[in-house]
């Protein structure tokens, strides 16, 4: 029993001067902590599956997953213009274990869209990355007797409130960008909505209604088939699948800037460190050529942005979304 106990003791002596006579940084690993993370992170997606958003964050999820050395698990918590799944992390422990996939809607138009939002898009989150956004394009069909922006003001300006443009519904950044023309180009013009997108430009095809906003993703295909003609696109540079087009800015309206964008967000109180952990890892994965070739395939231009950055674009973001959901008195569907 003594010699056993005597064992024990040299043995518990030699390993604390093992680590007393090791080199500094090696004494130091010794005794770190674990660093972020250590376990899986949920990602959630507050809209459908399948969409633009959805494709970039399983892009990023798969990319970050390699990067932090922990599975990146992508949800989809779709509902009420993306408040639901914004909700759960607004509330979710600020870990960074939990974080959101915040966009244009959630963190720019929703705060003056829904007057009781069950979070604070500033408040209530911490911005960690901008990811890129999707620019909107203003389409007419190509039998249209509108071949420029200065056509189409000269036209409402001749008959104010004719012109027609539709969208996917109130609220919807394609309805939002037709209001932010009109205020700037200060012309009157009638706003159909509709019930999504697509029977949107149905009805454009159809000659139903005069012009709309669409994504540049979604306006390829009419675009490229001849169907519809593209005015200008509402972005600060000309979209590389549409190098012809010019931007509004050029046309002299350079506040017609109007994108689906997103970037990721975790709970307000998340460690410092833990939100450094996270941008540099998500800048990384930005640089990835399998992200990059998601994002060129969806018609998203890539546009890094770190914490301080993205917090001061969201700020900005809702201050002009705000200001053009008041003046124009828009509620959501």
């Amino acid at each position: 029993m003594t010699t056993n106990t005597a064992t024990v003791a040299g043995i518990a002596l030699t390993a604390a001067l093992t680590v007393l006579l090791a080199p500094a940084p090696a004494r130091a690993q010794a005794t770190a902590p674990q660093t972020f993370p250590v376990r899986p992170i949920q990602m959630v997606v507050p809209f459908a599956a399948g969409g633009a958003i959805d494709q970039m964050a399983r892009a990023m999820g798969a990319s970050l997953s390699r990067e932090l050395g922990q599975q990146v698990v992508v949800e989809n918590k779709p509902g009420a213009g993306g408040n639901i799944g914004a909700e759960q992390i607004a509330k979710a422990a600020p870990t960074g274990y939990a974080v959101l996939v915040g966009t244009s809607a959630t963190h720019g138009v929703n705060p003056a869209l829904f007057p009781r939002l069950p979070f604070d898009a500033v408040r209530d989150f911490t911005p960690v990355a901008h990811w890129g956004s999707v620019p909107n394009v203003l389409v007419v069909r190509a039998s249209s007797d509108v071949r420029s922006v200065p056509d189409l003001i000269a036209q409402a300006q001749r008959e104010p409130g004719k012109l027609t443009f539709g969208s996917a519904g109130n609220g919807t950044s394609l309805h939002l960008a037709g209001e932010l023309f009109k205020q700037a180009a200060n012309v009157d013009m009638t706003h159909v909505p509709y019930k999504g997108g697509a029977p949107a430009a149905v009805d454009l095809l159809g000659g139903n209604i005069a012009m709309m906003f669409d994504t540049v993703t979604v306006s390829l295909p009419n675009l490229k088939a001849g169907k519809t003609r593209a005015l200008a696109v509402a972005a600060a540079q000309r979209h590389p699948a549409l190098p012809d087009v010019p931007t509004f800015a050029e046309l002299g309206y350079p506040s017609v800037v109007c994108a689906t964008w997103a970037g990721m967000f975790v709970p307000a109180a998340t460690p410092p460190a833990v939100v450094a952990a996270l941008t540099a890892a998500n800048r990384k994965a930005l640089a990835d050529p399998a992200v990059m070739e998601v994002m060129t395939n969806t018609g998203v231009q890539v546009n890094f942005m770190d914490s301080p950055a993205f917090g001061d674009y969201v700020r900005s973001e809702i201050a002009l979304w705000g200001g053009i959901v008041k003046k124009g008195n828009i509620r959501a569907d």
